[in-house]
This record gives structure tokens, sequence and C-alpha cells, in this order.
């Protein structure tokens, strides 16, 4: 799926792909990478997806794991920037967003009955604290609600919002 996100410093718009990954090109913690994908995209269920810009496609802008569990339906198990987008110093920004809104057509296209449309995650981060931090950001900029249960979700209208802005305004 093309996509566009925004190169900080020139603030220009650049465009860029969602697509799955092989095993074999997923980060680890070897790359500076907080999350270990290629292990975690191992386990039985689970789909990585990447997004890269259309002109460096063997560089990683970003990664998610995704899946479909068996109580909470359509999962995004693992989310991460790459490590040269991190921060106030990263080089591209809605690369989360764009991720995010990814996910959440693929919990419209795979979920089932009243999971549909709904995107559930934990928020976690490689600090002791980040999890709070996250759970904030995600619902300031997201629209994700804490649910019973613990976890965040993203619901349908929500979903649709994130669809509209990251994915769908983008289609050329």
């Amino acid at each position: 799926m093309k996509v566009l996100i925004l190169e900080v410093k020139t603030a220009q718009s650049v465009k860029a792909l969602i697509r799955r990954r092989m095993l074999s090109e997923l980060p680890s913690h070897l790359q500076n990478w907080d999350f270990n994908f290629a292990k975690k995209s191992k386990e039985k269920g689970k789909s990585a997806y990447v997004l890269v810009k259309e002109d460096s496609p063997s560089i990683l802008e970003g990664c998610i794991i995704f899946s479909i569990h068996e109580v909470l339906g359509p999962f995004l198990d693992l989310l991460e920037v790459a490590p040269h987008n991190k921060g106030k110093a990263g080089k591209y920004k809605r690369i989360s967003g764009c991720l995010i809104a990814y996910a959440c057509g693929l919990s419209f296209e795979r979920g089932e009955n009243e999971d549909k449309g709904i995107l559930t995650f934990k928020a976690m981060g490689k600090e002791k604290d980040s999890h709070t931090k996250l759970e904030d950001y995600y619902r300031r900029k997201y629209g994700a609600m804490m649910n019973p249960l613990g976890f965040m979700e993203i619901y349908p209208d929500p979903s649709r919002n994130l669809l509209e802005e990251y994915l769908f305004r983008n289609e050329n």
C-alpha cells in the first residue's frame, strides 16, 4: 500500500510503501531496534509488515507484527519506528500513524463479528515507565482507549479516521 511520510528536514512528503516482509529481512536487537521482529514473526499466526521509502526499499523506516488473537481479536503485537526515525532527531514522521492505520485496515479485513475494526495492542517501550507516556500518546494521537483487561484499543470510528488520515488520502 502506498503512503506518504514526512521528511523532517525539508517538511516535504515522501512516497513510501507498506508491505509484508520476509523473515530474513526483519530487524532485531542486533540492528539497534528495541524489539526482535525476526523472532516474534516466527510465532504461529504472526504477520510482519514494514514501511519503506519507494526510492530506498531496502531501508526499513518502521515495522509491525499483526495477528488475530484467539480472545482479543485483531492484535498489534509489535510496533516500532526505525532507530533513525526516533525522537526529535528522527528523519521521518508519520511512520507510526501509517503503520497503525494499516493495522486498523487489517482489523476490518480479518476481524470477525464484534471484533471487526477494533485493533488491540499493549503500549510497550524500552524504558521502565515508557508505557505510561505511550498510552497517553496513543489516546491523544490515535483515539485509543484502555479496555478493562489493560490493553489499548482503537475502535471502529477512530480506526476509520486513521485510515482516512494516513492511508486513503495518500492514494495516487
